[in-house]
């Protein structure tokens, strides 16, 4: 059995003559759940296309559970569940009728579980599709993806124009069910409190590249964010590599570097700071501070070696 659920190698994607995934590289393992990010229009949506074979790479090769992603057999697909952004389900079919047809067309289908799921959600089997909430629609969605039982769960933006209190309630139940049966999820979203509440790993798209692929706790322990004060006006430059963001105001510097290490701690302690305080960051302040315009962001190796 493959350790890696996903694997994507040397991944290139052109459209329109225009370079958007640049040579991507990654695995993600087994009863991982795994946080992509990145800003809007930056290929997410277009890996995860690549991956269940829904668009062709321009080079390089993905893989499902051991499979070539452009010669997925329905056995295969059988195995994976997806919830996509907007929950394009069949508005003018009754649920009950949805659900049905859904079962029909799949080759493995859990009724108890299924029918535990829509107990919880409360769904009302004679209303059609487009009367339902968005809220009720992504229950719906994430109950049909979950029926089947999949080894491995793709969720793209799936909690996009839901409120807090439905957002939180769909993520909840979600890594609750996974947790439960060890299955693996590729999560993408712009909702980056949501990725950090359940992301084991994290990989970051910024410039066609993945800039990020790490741990979770391995990234908020290797991009530092400090506020420096000197007895005098801040040296322009403190040569210490991969510096992500620098801001200079008089005697302060505020600065976010990658690979935060004891060898540039000391190089730092050269310029006899009055002051050096770490700021706390969140995995979205990570995320804005990675995804700017930055060459040294590029030669950083936030990835795991």
């Amino acid at each position: 059995m493959d350790d890696y659920v996903i694997r994507i190698e040397n991944l290139v994607k052109f459209f329109d003559g225009r370079c958007v995934l640049d040579g991507i590289n990654l695995n993600v393992p087994r009863g991982c759940i795994y946080g992509l990010l990145g800003r809007n229009g930056i290929g997410k949506t277009t890996i995860i296309r690549i991956l269940l074979g829904l668009d062709f790479p321009t080079r390089g090769q993905t893989f499902l559970l051991g499979n070539n992603s452009q010669n997925l057999a329905s056995k295969v697909r059988g195995r994976i569940g997806c919830v996509s952004e907007g929950h394009n389900l069949i508005q003018s079919y009754k649920v009950s009728r949805l659900i049905k047809l859904c079962k029909d067309l799949s080759l493995h289908w859990n009724d108890e579980f299924f029918g535990r799921l829509i107990e919880t959600f409360r769904l009302p089997l004679d209303r059609k599709v487009m009367e339902l909430s968005m809220g009720m629609r992504a229950q719906l969605n994430l109950a049909l993806a979950m029926a089947i039982e999949p080894e491995l769960l793709i969720l793209d933006d799936p909690t996009l124009g839901l409120d807090t209190v439905a957002r939180r309630q769909f993520l909840e139940l979600a890594i609750e069910l996974i947790q439960e049966q060890e299955r693996t999820i590729l999560f993408s979203s712009h909702i980056l409190s949501d990725v950090e509440r359940v992301a084991d790993r994290i990989g970051i798209l910024a410039a066609g590249k993945l800039v990020v692929d790490c741990t979770q706790e391995e990234l908020k322990n290797r991009v530092k964010k400090l506020r420096v004060i000197f007895p005098e006006a801040a040296p322009a430059n403190l040569y210490i590599t991969e510096i992500i963001n620098q801001q200079i105001s008089g005697r302060e510097m505020v600065l976010t570097v990658a690979n935060w290490n004891a060898e540039k701690k000391a190089i730092l302690e050269t310029f006899k700071p009055s002051s050096c305080d770490e700021i706390p960051m969140t995995l979205e302040d990570i995320f804005i501070e990675c995804t700017k315009p930055n060459q040294e962001m590029k030669q950083a190796g936030m990835q795991e070696t």
